[in-house]
């Protein structure tokens, strides 16, 4: 692997990259309708001429090619980077520093950093497209996915939907994500769990309204979602193996309005993180046996308004990690490696990519508490430090040369039915398409 040439360009691109983070800070768009970013990354595809495929509703699919890319048993390998923001109000600044330039879109922005992931992936675009032309001896294709609706959105289903209707072969795939938590000037690119797969849940609970002066007179819905949060706070102890990790919230409640009146409805919503699927799955049936006695019991009609998951927790391959160290080491040797860290809880749409196809998520200190990025994703006050960028852009290189030198056969058993029927098994919807029709 050209590692020296790696360092080189993603060092020499860093103006470059900036300037495309900085464009698609500017002009973040929701999840789903990511049609002028789809746009920009076009225009960027275009101009270093590499070939690219818009997946309607579900992003843009570029590839690069070296010898023999379409041999079978030539590697292909793919970088994956995510595009939508979040409908959060961005701060004016980091929480110590006012930021050097803002969201122009009103109540969206991108806190959790996919505008500095679609510009390292750019860039890593750039790097390779340099070092293919120059290349003989090297086999194999290089993908790079820009995956839109990461965010809830579920857009993962049209992009496997086309690369399974073509018969697309994926060997390995690779992602990044940036991290406050860690320093600039480091890297994770540890095996096991990366993020966590979820169960969402909506509930109304619908009773019989009365006066406070005799409850006995009506149906507390009230009583009834005391009665069920009590129980799951002793279903963590009781029905989960201790050695599985697994978390369960309750994040909104509305109820009522006044305190001499027994409301007739109440609302509550909340989610449960997990990175072994059957816990997950035997939690969302515990709770629906949990609301659905409790309702019965205390008189009240339970409705499931939204009730989804298991979803897919993202695993770092062990032998995908092993080879991204390899190949970051090599690139980068002075960077810190980040050996111990807590396990992220928050979930992430790449869990389905590795599930379909043996690969890892490596996290990207971006974290400078002299430039004020330390704050957490999905915070309004989110930043990053902008100096972490070439890492990435190395990092994603690195990667995809290595696996192209060493063509790895890694050992992985994919989940075994297709798209749709891993959206039934998660119980997800299929999202609706919001792109105009060609």
């Amino acid at each position: 692997m050209e590692a020296e040439k790696i360092r080189e360009l993603s060092l020499a691109c860093q103006t470059e990259v900036l300037a495309l983070r900085k464009y698609f800070h500017c002009a973040p768009e929701l999840s789903a309708r990511e049609q002028s970013t789809m746009a920009a990354i076009a225009a960027q595809l275009q101009k270093s001429d590499i070939p690219f495929t818009v997946i309607p509703d579900g992003g843009i699919l570029a590839h690069l090619d070296w010898a023999d890319a379409n041999a079978p048993d030539a590697p292909h390998v793919l970088l994956r980077a995510d595009c939508d923001a979040l409908p959060i109000q961005e701060s004016e600044t980091n929480g110590t520093f006012s930021r050097a330039y803002q969201s122009a879109v009103p109540g969206v922005s991108h806190m959790c950093g996919h505008d500095a992931h679609m510009a390292m992936l750019l860039g890593a675009a750039g790097v390779l497209k340099q070092l293919c032309q120059g290349d003989a001896t090297l086999r194999g294709r290089v993908y790079l996915l820009f995956e839109r609706g990461e965010e809830g959105g579920c857009n993962y289903y049209y992009i496997l939907k086309y690369i399974q209707s073509k018969k697309i072969r994926i060997d390995s795939c690779v992602g990044l994500h940036v991290a406050p938590d860690l320093p600039t000037g480091s890297i994770w690119l540890e095996e096991g769990p990366g993020h966590a797969g979820n169960v969402n849940f909506e509930i109304a609970l619908t009773g019989t309204g009365g006066h406070g002066s005799r409850p006995d007179l009506a149906n507390n819905p009230l009583d009834c979602f005391v009665a069920i949060a009590n129980d799951l706070n002793t279903f963590r102890m009781k029905c989960i193996p201790p050695q599985d990790i697994l978390t369960v919230n309750i994040g909104s409640v509305h109820c009522g309005a006044k305190r001499n009146i027994v409301p007739q409805r109440l609302e509550f919503k909340g989610t449960c993180r997990f990175y072994n699927s059957k816990s997950g799955s035997r939690f969302k049936k515990k709770l629906r046996q949990i609301i659905t006695a409790n309702a019965d019991l205390y008189g009240c009609q339970a409705e499931f308004e939204v009730f989804t998951g298991p979803s897919m927790a993202q695993l770092n391959h062990r032998e995908a990690a092993a080879l991204a160290r390899s190949a970051f080491r090599e690139v980068f040797p002075e960077i810190t490696q980040i050996a111990e860290k807590e396990p992220e809880m928050s979930s992430e749409s790449f869990g389905v990519l590795c599930s379909y196809y043996p690969g890892m998520m490596g996290l990207l200190g971006t974290g400078c508490p002299e430039k004020g990025t330390t704050q957490g994703l999905h915070n309004p006050q989110f930043d990053l430090d902008t100096d972490a960028l070439p890492y990435g852009v190395a990092a994603y290189a690195a990667y995809a040369m290595k696996y192209l030198e060493e063509n790895p056969q890694f050992s992985f058993q994919p989940f075994p039915g297709d798209i749709d029927e891993m959206m039934a098994y998660t119980d997800r919807p299929v999202p609706p398409r919001l792109d105009p029709e060609m």
